[in-house]
């Protein structure tokens, strides 16, 4: 074993002494939060039946997501209290539109412990800050629009 002469030791946690500095005056300024408007509309029931109660107890007219600060990646939280997980994604780009496939796992208000899997189609234009769609869970079905990235 070779000993490195206290000199380089000494380098190093002063070098260490120097970012971990930097980076706790660096909490007070926390990078913005992203945030997308989601809104619903056309909800039904996916058996064709007029009560559509629990549909718009599940998703009202929409709500504000942004990423969980607590959760691990893909996991979003709305400002009503629904935790929205992304489980699979594919899309497809072409001539300027991209198509798009979802499916989430979500949890809602007042009902957090049973998990909910949502399946959206959805297409927009390649650099686009909006998208639209249609989604169903099962038991409800609608259309979906997704507004721009907000930043606050």
């Amino acid at each position: 074993m070779r000993l490195v002469p206290l000199p380089v030791f000494a380098a190093f946690a002063l070098l260490f002494a120097g970012l971990a500095t930097t980076s706790s005056a660096n909490t007070d300024t926390e990078p913005p939060q992203a945030s997308r408007d989601v809104v619903f509309s056309n909800l039904s029931m996916q058996d064709g039946t007029s009560d559509n109660s629990i549909c718009v107890e599940r998703y009202g007219d929409g709500y504000t997501v942004s990423p969980s600060k607590e959760a691990p990646k893909r996991t979003y939280i709305s400002d009503k209290g629904h935790t929205v997980t992304l489980v699979d994604r594919s899309e497809i780009l072409g001539q300027g539109i991209f198509a798009e496939h979802d499916r989430f796992v979500m949890t809602f208000p007042g009902n957090g412990e049973e998990e909910i899997e949502v399946t959206q189609f959805v297409t927009g234009l390649i650099g686009g800050e909006s998208y639209s769609g249609v989604f169903t869970d099962g038991t409800c079905t609608g259309k979906v629009s997704v507004g721009p990235l907000e930043y606050k």
